[in-house]
């Protein structure tokens, strides 16, 4: 039996031939934040919907531990244990923010009993504990419509918390956000993840970088495209190809040769100019399929070359033993470019270890770099 709090299997949802979904497949573990991001049309909304039972499939199943949610009405499976926030918040704006929480606290679940009689005390602390988790404290007796955008997508956020669900699926909580607004959301979430499983829809890509601190699944055309940690999505050739509409001018295998040299040139966590130099240049030279791609390409690869990648992810996929030797003649001339401190040092043993090329090699190439920089 399958430990994934959440399967989906061969799904596929149509609307009059519009495959929406088309044989997607997806799955999850307890306690996990997992981020989701694909360009309009890609089917984010459906996925949800489905899960939700709001969609029927067309053909397959979702699987909420391990049962099957087909034909299961939307409440029931709100009952079960997954909860949905709505992009726009849902929240009763009469109310105060105390209110609110209270409302969906209340073990009666009557808004008249809400509103009129006391709350009980194991209530009063989980309203308590509400306000402060979602950082409304404050504002606890303020009538929601009085809310910021933000702090109402944090109520709302609260109030779905306040059901206990399993599973909490939060679709595009940075919508319309100030740059404040959509930190604290995201710190939120963060914070929420501890004790949560969380699934987030979203298309502003800061506030993706800030709560993604595991895996990102791509949704394309109703389909996971690909799913990885937010380094290798962001410089995956199929994700830049969906989002930027043209396919980068490189293979994936030089794309992650090309990550690997960014990785060296970070290892001091300082990239130097002539590292950015060294890289442009000689990977522009070794990639290019004439003059003017070389040029073109040295412009391109500074989208590659943003941020440091454990090399323990990128070498195990170089697997030819020449484009290793390149690899390592690469990235020996990144770090001799500069002088070589003793953080680059581990960083370059690292790289060995990994490429596991024979001793004799590794000399030759060294050598033949330290020569270049002799003269």
């Amino acid at each position: 039996m399958s430990n994934n709090i959440l399967e989906i299997q061969d799904l596929t949802v149509s609307f009059d031939g519009f495959k929406a979904l088309d044989n997607l497949n997806f799955s999850m573990r307890p306690g996990e934040m997992r981020v989701i991001i694909g360009p309009n049309g890609a089917g984010k909304t459906t996925f949800l919907d489905v899960i939700t039972g709001k969609v029927q499939p067309t053909q397959g199943r979702v699987l909420f531990n391990g049962k099957n949610l087909r034909n299961t009405p939307e409440f029931k499976i709100a009952r079960m244990g997954i909860g949905r926030k709505f992009q726009t918040p849902r929240v009763y704006l009469n109310l105060t923010v105390r209110d609110n929480l209270d409302l969906v606290c209340n073990r009666n679940k009557n808004v008249f009993s809400t509103l009129f009689n006391k709350p009980k005390k194991d209530d009063q602390r989980t309203v308590g504990g509400l306000l402060e988790t979602v950082g409304l404290t404050a504002k606890a007796n303020a009538k929601a419509a009085l809310l910021s955008h933000g702090e109402k997508q944090r109520l709302e956020i609260g109030m779905l918390v306040a059901q206990s669900p399993e599973l909490l699926l939060v679709d595009e909580p940075a919508a319309g956000l100030t740059d404040e607004e959509t930190e604290n959301v995201g710190s939120l979430l963060l914070a929420l993840a501890e004790s949560h499983t969380i699934i987030a829809i979203e298309h502003d890509m800061e506030f993706v970088k800030q709560i993604a601190t595991e895996k990102v699944t791509v949704l394309h055309q109703g389909s996971v495209l690909c799913d990885g940690s937010m380094d290798e999505i962001q410089n995956d050739p199929r994700v830049i190809e969906v989002y930027l509409g043209e396919a980068p001018s490189i293979s994936a295998e030089q794309m992650n040769m090309i990550r690997i040299c960014a990785s060296m040139a970070w290892a001091d966590n300082n990239f130097a100019p002539e590292q950015l130099e060294v890289i442009l240049t000689n990977l522009s030279q070794e990639f290019a399929s004439s003059q003017d791609h070389q040029v073109s390409l040295q412009r391109e690869l500074q989208n590659y070359l943003a941020r440091k990648i454990p090399l323990e992810q990128l070498v195990p996929k170089v697997k030819n033993a020449k484009d290793k030797e390149r690899v390592l003649r690469l990235s020996y001339e990144i770090i001799r470019s500069n002088q070589i401190n003793s953080q680059e040092i581990v960083v370059y043993q690292n790289l060995l270890r990994l490429l596991d090329l024979p001793t004799k090699v590794v000399q030759k190439i060294e050598q033949e770099i330290e020569a270049k920089y002799s003269n």
